[in-house]
């Protein structure tokens, strides 16, 4: 069996994750112009349009694409013969194209950290991701940060590849510190770590007032209690399983991927309004003990179930039944 992963921008985070991966694959090959030598060709998203010109000129060879991010990629995934998704929103949402699917969590390829946790007077909190998330975070985390800075000496450990903040934005805190460390690989271990509490804010801010156009003559019991969450399809549990490598509990919006991989095994806490970030951020400042049983209790399924290698094992197993035809 021969593989090819093949994209014209390697440099992107998402390709250099996935490459991290695949290289600990001794039948994957890297960037061949070459494709008629080999029996699966992966293309990344970005490069979704020569499906089409690479199925007419080499009929035998399976394509996949990895990582579809968007509805433009879509004729192009009918194409293929299967798709890569990391998650159960990206699964949901690609069932339209009818195609196998392998779900695949890439990111960053740091290495595993034993975190001590500690009894201790000041906590720091870590975020690391976009932008967009950290802004859309100013309606449930910041109020609850807020809240806790008038109780607890807590710190908030922003790392992300944008200008530190002004200290203006609607998403900075009140009553407790900002610290901004730039991304990079290296700061996953000398700065990310030495949080003790993660968090994985990720539904996107929308004007709820939309729920008065989404009733009908029926009304099905439409009530102003009622939960209307936003997030984006390529929601991903790449962001939680970082902080579980680095043995940190998280707490995390309501969104599936977090929804399944924290409320099983006692692996974390999920969220959506202000009090329920708060009662669960307390609950983690509040001790040490439980810091440590939830960091590690993620740990170790990240390294069951997403492991790089445990992966590749049933990646492995996914091509050789596509070359197969058995799916």
């Amino acid at each position: 069996m021969k593989v090819n992963f093949f994209t014209t921008q390697p440099w992107a985070p998402c390709s250099q994750f996935y490459e991290a991966a695949f290289r600990r694959l001794e039948y994957m090959s890297f960037y061949d112009s070459k494709l008629e030598n080999y029996d699966i060709l992966l293309l990344m998203t970005y490069d979704h349009k020569i499906v089409k010109t690479v199925k007419e000129r080499f009929p035998k060879i399976k394509i996949g694409i990895i990582d579809p991010r968007t509805s433009a990629v879509t004729e192009s995934a009918k194409l293929s013969d299967f798709i890569i998704i990391d998650s159960t929103e990206m699964e949901d949402f690609w069932r339209v194209v009818k195609k196998p699917i392998f779900r695949y969590s890439e990111y960053p390829d740091i290495d595993y950290f034993q975190k001590e946790h500690e009894e201790k007077d000041k906590i720091v909190i870590g975020y690391h991701g976009n932008k967009i998330h950290l802004e859309c975070m100013a309606q449930n985390v910041t109020q609850a940060l807020t809240n806790l800075g008038k109780k607890y000496d807590l710190e908030l450990l922003v790392m992300h590849n944008f200008s530190p903040p002004s200290g203006q934005e609607p998403w900075y805190p009140a009553n407790i510190k900002v610290r901004h460390v730039p991304w990079s690989m290296k700061n996953y271990h000398l700065e990310l770590s030495k949080a003790d509490i993660g968090i994985s804010p990720n539904n996107i801010i929308h004007d709820e007032s939309t729920k008065a156009l989404l009733q009908t003559h029926n009304n099905f019991n439409c009530h102003v209690d009622d939960y209307s969450l936003r997030f984006k399809m390529p929601s991903n549990p790449g962001r939680i399983i970082i902080f579980g490598k680095l043995g940190i509990p998280v707490v995390a919006d309501f969104y599936p991927s977090a929804i399944e991989l924290l409320t099983r095994n006692n692996n974390g806490y999920i969220a959506h309004s202000p009090s329920a970030w708060e009662h669960c951020l307390e609950e983690l400042i509040c001790s040490h003990s439980l810091r440590k049983k939830i960091g590690n209790n993620l740990q170790t399924t990240i390294k069951k179930e997403y492991d790089y290698e445990v992966q590749n094992k049933k990646i492995t197993s996914f091509f050789k039944k596509i070359l197969a035809g058995d799916i």
